[in-house]
């Protein structure tokens, strides 16, 4: 603030000048002292400046019935995951309370580089919330893939200095850092010497890995499949980011780490990816909030997670909290236990009351510079089969294998775990006439889209489908044309579609496209709302259940299936990548000939 503001500010707080808004008859959240107390709420603009009993004068006052809390903050997502720009996810996540968000835009930059992210920055300007981005760390993320761009060391400082940008982003390629490899070394010398936040990724890194990976710079971290990895990073200082339900059980992880002697300084809730459909039907932040509650972490804990702690983290001093000087970002929710969000206020203001919106949205496109990013050369049929070497007989082939989830299972956050971390394992595949017959086995073929290189890489996956083909441009982190299937035409014909869409994912079957949904934008989002997108997301679920397709309420899987820094195996447009083994394998064990 500057020397007047803060002369207004106390003024406003000594009584000497009315008050902007008074909130009357609170039950106020002190998550300082973990106390409710039942105050007055003044602000004098943007910032509260009065906390107490008495009336003082104001402009306007407003009696609330509830408990008021600070605003929700949100230290891990991806916005490009809910398919919407940045716009249109203000639009969706304001009425559930979040007010704040600090994103990693590294889906959009792997395609478009530092550019991209300057574009997710302008669509975020003047919107009834905060949003925030990290500088992405690792775009590529590893040298196992081909990506639109590459952000260097010193495009990363640079960006350090732009208005928005709060710290550096996952640094995902733990092989790199461990390593010692000296773009990483680089980078996180950056981290250190302009004291930025860095935001982590090691998945099930433990013992001198794990000492080494935080040695290193990187403070906090989301990827928490089992509890005793997510204890082990609280005992060597991280934060620990906890998501929500479908990636983790919360029962387990609230009675593990609510039994250690200080359980929870160092935990913060975050969403990290939430699908358009998940976040039309069961919210943002406060779904994984109350999902917590609801296993039986202490509401006011909980609440601390999404709003002290996450502010403490990033920094953000004048938020994250309900006291004298801070921005009134704040919610009145019908209970702590039902995180039911009644009134959103943001910087002094009403925006949000009963889920709908109070304030109109900028009329804004995204910058049309991402539109058109989908390029492939010319696809044929032939592109989508692979040739054996044999005219009849059988073929073993290195295969990503998935476990089929058993639907008696009530532990979807176990269920992803096997699916995310996949299985480098073996099939069988029968010849005939030159022919693969695919089923059980299907064939993947990511086509590099960025530079129209021609660059193709084959592998084959196991238990992943029984029929027809999937094409997707949301191919996690590099986002090339991912295609699986069981049939070269429909292989095909996905493809073509998704070209023909400037990006987006479609289903196909014997020849008909099923499901499709459309995101032109950098070939992930669409401007188009939330509602709308969630039903497209609906329609491509029940699409991959008539493809007998393994599918997750976080995710669709098929957008994993390329991700090169989770183990143990992928497939990129490079072709088959062992990630335990950082080496790219032949998708042919054995032959067989008949």
């Amino acid at each position: 603030m500057e020397a007047h503001q803060i002369r207004e500010l106390v003024e406003a707080a000594l009584g000497h000048r009315r008050l902007t808004l008074l909130l009357k008859g609170a039950e106020v959240l002190n998550v300082h002292s973990g106390e409710i107390e039942r105050v007055n709420v003044g602000f004098y603009r943007d910032r509260i400046a009065y906390i107490g009993r008495d009336e003082p004068a104001s402009e306007k006052t407003m009696a609330v019935d509830g408990v008021v809390v600070p605003g929700f903050i949100d230290t891990h997502l991806h916005i490009e995951s809910s398919m919407v720009t940045p716009l249109r996810f203000a639009e969706a996540v304001v009425p559930h309370g979040t007010t704040t968000v600090c994103a990693d835009p590294h889906e959009i930059a792997n395609v478009l580089g530092i550019e991209g992210v300057r574009m997710m920055l302008e669509n975020s300007r003047d919107l009834p919330m905060r949003i925030t981005f990290f500088v992405p760390t690792c775009v590529p993320e590893s040298d196992a893939v081909t990506a639109g761009a590459e952000i260097t060391p010193e495009e990363i400082e640079s960006s350090l200095n732009w208005e928005g940008i709060v710290g550096l982003g996952e640094v995902m390629d733990f092989e790199s850092v461990l390593s010692r490899r000296e773009k990483f070394m680089k980078i996180l010398e950056i981290g250190w010497r302009r004291r930025a936040v860095i935001d982590g990724h090691c998945v099930l890194l433990s013992g001198v890995r794990l000492n080494a990976y935080v040695a290193s710079g990187p403070e906090a971290d989301h990827e928490n499949f089992t509890v005793e990895s997510a204890v082990e990073k609280l005992r060597r200082g991280m934060y620990v980011k906890l998501r929500g339900p479908y990636i983790l059980d919360p029962a387990s992880f609230v009675e593990r780490i609510g039994s250690l002697p200080k359980p929870w300084e160092r935990v913060i809730l975050v969403t990290d990816d939430v699908m358009p459909d998940t976040l039309a039907e069961r919210g943002h932040l406060d779904f994984v909030v109350r999902s917590m509650i609801e296993a039986g972490m202490d509401e006011v804990e909980a609440i601390r997670s999404v709003t002290l702690r996450p502010a403490t983290h990033m920094r953000m001093f004048d938020l994250g909290a309900i006291a004298p000087g801070k921005v009134a970002d704040l919610l009145v929710l019908r209970s702590l236990k039902s995180v039911d969000v009644r009134l959103v206020v943001f910087g002094g203001q009403p925006v949000a009351r009963d889920g709908q919106l109070l304030v109109g949205l900028p009329e804004r496109r995204f910058d049309q510079r991402a539109i058109g990013t989908v390029r492939v050369g010319k696809l044929s049929v032939e592109q989508f089969e692979f040739r054996p070497p044999i005219e009849r007989g059988k073929i073993v082939v290195n295969a990503i294998e998935f476990k089929r989830p058993d639907p008696t299972q009530l532990d979807v956050s176990r269920t992803f775990l096997e699916m995310v971390v996949t299985k480098r394992s073996t099939a069988e595949v029968e010849v005939k006439g030159g022919k693969l017959l695919l089923g059980e086995v299907a064939l993947m073929v990511v086509i590099e889209r960025h530079k129209q290189s021609g660059k193709r890489g084959y592998g084959f996956v196991k238990g992943f489908m029984e029929r027809g083909a999937i094409a997707t441009t949301v191919a996690h982190d590099s986002h090339n044309l991912a295609v699986i299937g069981c049939d070269r035409n429909d292989m095909y014909l996905a493809a073509m579609e998704v070209v023909r869409s400037e990006g987006g994912l479609v289903a196909v079957l014997q020849g008909e496209v099923i499901s499709k949904i459309e995101l032109p934008i950098a070939g992930l989002m669409s401007e188009e709302p939330v509602n709308v997108m969630a039903e497209k997301m609906r329609s491509f679920r029940r699409a991959l259940t008539r493809l007998g397709a393994i599918d997750h309420p976080y995710m669709p899987i098929v957008s994993l299936l390329t991700l090169s820094v989770i183990p143990e195996a992928r497939v990129t447009d490079k072709g088959l990548f062992d990630v335990n083994e950082q080496k790219f394998i032949e998708p042919i064990a054995a032959v067989v000939p008949s």
